[in-house]
């Protein structure tokens, strides 16, 4: 009985002591895993797009990298890894929509010391990001995905602490669209968007982000980061094929854009325009025969810088019709951030 009592205890020690997934206590070196929060970049206003469910969203993934470094010795952790929305709200919290759990697999395991960088990209995808030379990451991006492009980075000292990291999400692309409106309220003046299209912009590009820095916010994401491929048509649409007619309404209040037709928001490769960049759409007035405008976007007078697209940031084309022609104003605003946190991520294997 006295050697039965002794192998129990031994065995009990080394449970409580060891590293298994279903083990909550973490004492050693290594048993410790690797947990993150996370917090989300949204727009609350209609100038901006104001949808959070575009990552928190079940089946959603993001890939991960992440990297210990000690004594200019490099181990890699994660390589592009696959992270994975699984419930959103978290059923343990039903009462806050943003809560979540995500989850991948197999689980890491912090050391007690070191050097951690991590990066994070949403959406997944397992070809289109790697780690290239002097440690950037490498992201192509193909503007007719139509997704919102976001970049989070973090570091973390595991010798101070091994909490959560927080993966603090910003927009790499940039959000267009155009509203059409028209200026009389008459119901007498009745116009009609009968085709759209996007020319000469670049539909493709390679975003690169430096993966090593221990604070992100003296590196923001800039333009610089991007580089463009070939322009062409980027988007299309017309009344044949695409669901009839579009009606034109007039706005109550002109800088309001929930009063005009929109057509977007399209997540755009960040870049100069170029010289032919122009909106291509036919309008119908009062049942007549659909009349064709060429509109270029390479330079709207009045607003600075509108010939560039710059990530984080926001451009909404207001087109007003009018009887004897048209106007069109820019407003470009930065995707300024209103944080969505959800709970501690802590990820089972």
């Amino acid at each position: 009985m006295k050697l039965r009592s002794i192998i129990s205890a031994l065995l009990l020690a080394s449970l409580l002591y060891g590293c298994g997934k279903d083990n909550p206590v973490y004492i050693r070196e290594g048993c410790t895993p690797l947990s993150f929060s996370s917090s989300l970049v949204a727009g609350t206003k209609a100038l901006k797009p104001d949808d959070p469910t575009v990552l928190l969203t079940v089946g959603n993934e993001a890939s991960l990298f992440g990297t210990r470094v000690k004594n200019d010795t490099t181990q890699r952790i994660f390589s592009n890894r696959s992270l994975r929305y699984d419930a959103v709200p978290d059923p343990l919290t039903p009462a806050e929509p943003y809560s979540s759990v995500w989850n991948y697999s197999p689980l890491e395991y912090w050391k007690d010391d070191g050097d951690y960088y991590f990066t994070a990209v949403f959406p997944y995808s397992g070809e289109d990001n790697w780690i290239g030379d002097a440690f950037y990451l490498n992201v192509r991006y193909q503007t007719g995905s139509n997704q919102d492009m976001m970049v989070a980075r973090a570091y973390r000292n595991a010798a101070v602490s091994t909490d959560p990291v927080e993966l603090e999400f910003k927009h790499a692309t940039s959000a267009v669209r155009f509203l059409f409106g028209k200026a009389a309220s008459s119901d007498s003046d009745r116009y009609e968007l009968t085709s759209f299209r996007l020319e000469n912009i670049a539909a493709a590009g390679t975003f690169k982000i430096q993966t090593r820095i221990t604070n992100p916010a003296v590196d923001p994401i800039s333009l610089s980061m991007w580089t463009p491929g070939t322009v062409t048509t980027v988007a299309s649409w017309n009344s044949t094929t695409g669901g009839g007619r579009k009606n034109i309404p007039h706005p109550s209040v002109a800088s309001d854009p929930d009063g005009y037709l929109p057509m977007g928001w399209y997540y755009m490769v960040p870049h100069t325009l170029d010289a032919g960049a122009a909106v291509r759409f036919s309008l119908s007035y009062n049942d007549g025969e659909p009349v064709e405008t060429v509109l270029n976007i390479s330079d709207c007078d009045g607003v600075p810088g509108a010939d560039t697209w710059i990530p984080n940031c926001v451009y909404n084309y207001f087109i007003t019709l009018t009887q004897s022609g048209l106007d069109i104003t820019v407003k470009a605003v930065p995707w300024d951030e209103v944080t969505v946190i959800t709970d501690d991520i802590i990820f089972e294997g």
